[in-house]
């Protein structure tokens, strides 16, 4: 975790940095820090990776997410938030327990705070991982944080009640083991929300990496020109390749696991979350 960024959980930001002042807004209330707040953006067209809120730092693909949980919440211990900063002073009737894949971190003009202020909350369980292709298993990587391959889990059968994804998808190189076993260990009744690129105009996934042999990357087949992402995790600065970019057969993809998709994009301008979608996927079966 990033010196400083407990400060950043409490709101507490000395000033607006300058990389922010100039850009345009949009007022409202943040539903992680609960704050009022303004929403910074550069422009219309980077709204999913920008509207950054002024207190906490996080962005309108992050605010998403975290409205998410809080339905997650609602539906699964019965009690309602404003915001994930307000879940702490809560006393639900039963525990969640909670896995993140992304762990908490804080740059000038983005920050993902949703670990920390979930380990304020006595009544969730939270496990954060990262993945780390050089390290054991669900060995510690950093303090609070193991390491967990999506395509082989350690997490046990039905032990999540909430399993979040944010941009991790289209980097995994075998999605449909990674999605199987998210589908394994989240329990009937729980929930994976997850963001990830993709078209909702068409049906086919677009493949950049063809996976030839399972067992072999060294076998693995460039499509399209490789295509990397931003990644706050990533050592070499290069980023994350992309494999692919989906199309709504992952939803199919998803049904077929016992996985029920509720799909949205719809815009919530009050908590700055514009052109930003969610899959919110109910873990089919007796609660």
């Amino acid at each position: 975790m990033h010196e400083g960024f407990r400060g950043a959980l409490d709101g507490v930001f000395a000033e607006v940095p300058e990389a922010l002042s100039g850009q345009r807004f949009v007022r409202g209330r943040c539903n992680v820090c609960g704050r009022r707040t303004r929403f910074f953006y550069p422009a219309p067209e980077l709204f999913r990776e920008s509207l950054t809120c002024e207190h906490c730092r996080t962005t309108s693909r992050y605010r998403s997410i975290a409205r998410g949980l809080l339905v997650a919440v609602e539906r699964q211990a019965g009690i309602r938030a404003a915001s994930v900063a307000g879940l702490a002073a809560l006393r639900p009737n039963r525990r969640l327990r909670v896995h993140d894949t992304q762990p908490p971190f804080r740059f000038e003009v983005c920050a993902y705070p949703l670990p920390e202020m979930l380990r304020r909350c006595s009544w969730i369980d939270l496990s954060v991982s990262t993945f780390k292709p050089g390290s054991q298993a669900g060995a510690v990587v950093a303090p609070g944080v193991v390491n967990e391959n999506l395509e082989r889990l350690t997490l046990g059968d039905a032990s999540v009640d909430v399993l979040i994804t944010s941009d991790v998808m289209e980097h995994v190189r075998l999605d449909g083991r990674a999605h199987a076993e998210i589908a394994r260990v989240v329990r009937p009744g729980g929930c994976y929300l997850f963001t990830v690129p993709h078209f909702r105009d068409r049906h086919d996934t677009l493949v950049r990496v063809e996976v030839t042999d399972p067992d072999d990357p060294d076998r693995d087949r460039f499509l399209t020109e490789p295509e990397y992402h931003g990644d706050a995790n990533s050592e070499d600065g290069r980023g994350a390749l992309s494999y692919r970019s989906y199309g709504t057969e992952l939803d199919e993809q998803l049904a077929g696991l016992g996985l029920s998709v509720e799909y949205t994009k719809a815009d919530w301008p009050a908590a700055g979350i514009l052109n930003t979608e969610l899959f919110y996927c109910t873990r089919v079966g007796a609660a």
